[in-house]
């Protein structure tokens, strides 16, 4: 471990305890600040959308119902498109008067309430007839002229303009709508309205911090501003960034376009940043005040774990000084205690292996029999050989090869090939031992020779089928037959010892499947059990509790003895 991980835990457990809560409380008044700025957004497109839109809409289809009722007098559009003077039905042929009064019919059926001017120009720039409900300004031939080249200009579509410089000395909503006769433009109605009332209309919807409304067309030209000085002017692009929210939605009328924008509140940024800076100013307080308690803190833990490493490569005289009586200075008198105990028992150890040296010399004499077992079998063998006694000879290379191979402790682990070379040297010594009573059959396939398996499973298997199997058996001619199957999809190498021996009743073997689950080798299944449980056992310790033996018998018929192994390449 590193002496400063534990000052990096203290400090950062320190550092959170102190930052995380005045963090939370930011990031609090963070969320209700951009909840609050989110729900302010949401209302004001809702407004705009839905609430203004509607109702300049119905303003538009309001005024442009009022200019359409020129239509119901057939006889006015006819003396427009002739250019002949306009004849009327009534006793008094006052055309001045009957225009008048079809004016007057228009106001009063009209759903705006603050006309203030109507009249109607030929193409010519001859005025046939208007209305005034308060005032009767004159108008002029250059601003007839102005409001002809307009309605050219706007390719005699109905067209509004805002004039803040009216003849009627106040700002005014003025509404051109071209007159046509057989689909052709033949003159101009003008409806003249006061701009305060659609202004109070509009503004009212204007409640948030320098909002502005706009009405423009295709080309941002700015029919209408919450700016007068804006109007009649191309708009900018829209300012944006994290202050301005800016939205827009088209009208019923053509080419128009609702625009709305405002600055968000300066309280809520202020709130917004003041929480940011609250968050700054938090975890650089933390972080200092934690930097400097958690070296203050750890400074005598660093110190012992400096001592700990010197007692590791071997100096027991290191100690810690106790500077302290709080928990930290009785940890370091433990270490001293603990130091002089782990010097106490070193030297005692050392002592007891001087003493122990004697003890581990005779052990190792002892293992010299097995090693003159073999040499004495390897002896019997030559002389065999010199008689001419081939079977002993036979009997005694078998005896030998299997000594070999149980003293070889290199590994734990063997081949497939070297583990049945192992069983073929026992089966030898059985077959001198049953002269012609056992035979075995050992079927093992080339592809499952080289992979590993753990060392002396198959012969306690094999002995176990011979011993009590196939001898007690009253079959005058027993099989063994040894046969593998590797499963390279599922990683699994299968191993079979089948005799064809007495075989065992259900109830023998259900208490052999008990016995080789159990911890314990002993039980009703009698000796028999003993070997399979301990192969079990070394295969399920070496291979994992998902490997092992599994038996299928029957009376009478014999028994298969199954291994379940991974498949594993051999070294």
């Amino acid at each position: 471990m590193k002496p400063k991980r534990i000052q990096m835990k203290i400090f950062l457990a320190m550092l959170l305890s102190t930052a995380l809560p005045l963090s939370i409380t930011s990031g609090i008044i963070l969320f209700q600040v951009s909840q609050t700025i989110k729900d302010d957004r949401d209302f004001a497109r809702i407004r705009v959308e839905e609430d203004l839109k509607d109702r300049i809409d119905e303003y538009a289809r309001n005024l442009n119902e009022t200019a359409y009722q020129i239509y119901s007098n057939p006889g006015l559009i006819r003396s427009i498109a002739l250019n002949e003077p306009f004849l009327t039905d009534s006793r008094t042929y006052d055309t001045v008067k009957d225009i008048r009064e079809f004016f007057l019919t228009v106001y009063n059926q009209s759903r705006l309430t603050d006309i203030i001017g109507m009249y109607i120009l030929r193409n010519d720039g001859e005025e046939l007839g208007s209305f005034y409900p308060m005032l009767y300004p004159h108008l002029e031939p250059d601003y007839v002229r102005s409001l002809l080249q307009t309605a050219e200009d706007k390719r005699y579509q109905p067209t509004t303009v805002l004039r803040y410089d009216s003849i009627y000395k106040e700002p005014i909503i003025q509404y051109l709508f071209p007159v046509r006769s057989l689909g052709k433009p033949v003159g101009l109605l003008v409806i003249d309205i006061k701009e305060q009332n659609f202004r109070s209309l509009v503004e009212r919807y204007n409640g948030f911090y320098k909002g502005h409304i706009a009405i423009t067309d295709n080309e941002r030209f700015v029919l209408y501003h919450t700016l007068p000085s804006l109007t009649g002017k191309v708009l900018d692009a829209q300012s944006s960034g994290s202050r301005v929210v800016n939205m827009s939605v088209p009208l019923e009328s053509k080419n128009l376009t609702l625009r709305y924008a405002y600055e968000i509140d300066p309280k809520l940024l202020l709130y917004r940043t003041l929480a940011f800076i609250a968050v700054g100013v938090s975890v650089l307080l933390a972080l200092v005040i934690s930097l400097f308690l958690s070296f203050d803190i750890t400074k005598p833990i660093v110190n012992m774990h400096r001592k700990m490493t010197r007692i590791q490569i071997g100096d027991y005289d290191a100690r810690v000084e106790v500077q302290t009586q709080d928990e930290i200075g009785f940890l370091g008198n433990q270490f001293n205690r603990m130091a002089e105990t782990i010097k106490q028992m070193i030297d005692h150890d050392l002592k007891l292996r001087l003493m122990n040296q004697e003890s581990q010399i005779m052990a190792l004499q002892a293992q010299i029999s097995p090693h003159f077992l073999f040499n004495t079998l390897q002896m019997m063998s030559g002389i065999a050989d010199v008689n001419r006694v081939p079977d002993l000879k036979l009997i005694c290379q078998s005896l030998s090869n299997m000594y070999r191979y149980n003293m070889s402790l290199a590994s734990e682990w063997v081949t497939v090939k070297e583990e049945t070379m192992h069983v073929r040297n026992y089966l030898v010594i059985i077959g001198k031992r049953y002269t012609g009573r056992i035979y075995s059959r050992l079927e093992i396939a080339p592809e499952i020779r080289d992979y590993a398996i753990p060392k002396l499973i198959l012969q306690p298997l094999v002995e176990n089928a011979i011993e009590h199997g196939i001898h007690p058996s009253a079959n005058s001619r027993g099989l063994i037959r040894i046969s593998g199957r590797a499963d390279k999809e599922a990683g699994i190498l299968r191993l079979y010892v089948a005799d064809n021996g007495n075989g065992m009743t259900d109830e023998k073997l259900a208490a052999v499947n008990e016995l080789l689950k159990s911890n314990d080798s002993r039980g009703s299944a009698g000796k028999m059990s003993i070997g399979l449980h301990n192969v079990n056992k070394r295969i399920g310790l070496i291979c994992g509790e998902t490997f092992g033996v599994t038996i299928l018998s029957r009376a009478a018929k014999g028994t298969i003895v199954i291994c379940k192994l991974p498949l594993k390449e051999g070294g």
